[in-house]
């Protein structure tokens, strides 16, 4: 099975072939926790979205059409499963914004151990940014966390945002616009406490 294109395996999943589906699990599941780890910052709800999101693939097999890459597909699947769980879940006061939830393995570190100081301002700076992406609004977190952590093209991202690449390009505009306006307070302390007394 490992000599398929993941199309290839795709349409072997549409005849019910049960190891095809394990083969594309096995090729995307660590991204697609990855993926919404990054939007929703809890480990245990991003692994149930992954097994949601491949369930979803499993149950629609006989939908799957060949007019792209198989990975833009998967991503729709995922993509519309994070936005229907935010729309149920609007009542809700807050986020679980504890970037500490999700397995450090898949967080980026912002800077080495460099000393006690070094790291208590790298992860204050992390902490910051993590926050920060998740006050996005889903729309832009989306567009956000495929540009960025998935390092998607925009082409790909407008495949599975269903929207043209201009709108891809605004939409990341309008993230880092608000992200920057989020991290400001930040800034300011950090430069604050570099601009001391000489």
């Amino acid at each position: 099975m490992t000599n398929h294109t993941d199309e290839e395996l795709m349409i072997f999943v549409k005849s019910h072939d049960v190891r095809a589906f394990e083969e594309l699990f096995h090729r995307y599941e660590r991204r697609i926790f990855t993926f919404f780890c990054r939007l929703v910052w809890n480990a245990e709800e991003a692994k149930d979205c992954t097994q949601e999101t491949f369930l979803r693939l499993w149950k629609g097999r006989s939908q799957y059409g060949p007019k792209g890459r198989f990975s833009t597909y998967l991503f729709q699947i995922a993509k519309n499963h994070f936005l229907h769980e935010r729309q149920k879940q609007k009542t809700r006061a807050h986020l679980r914004l504890e970037a500490s939830e999700c397995p450090d393995e898949f967080l980026e570190k912002a800077s080495p151990l460099n000393g006690a100081h070094e790291q208590l301002v790298a992860d204050e700076i992390q902490s910051a940014i993590s926050k920060a992406v998740a006050r996005l609004p889903e729309i832009h977190r989306l567009v956000y966390v495929m540009s960025e952590e998935q390092r998607m093209s925009y082409r790909e991202i407008a495949d599975v945002m269903d929207c043209p690449v201009g709108t891809v390009s605004s939409r990341k505009v309008e993230a880092i616009k608000k992200l920057r306006s989020l991290l400001q307070p930040l800034k300011d302390e950090l430069s604050g406490e570099s601009g001391g007394t000489a």
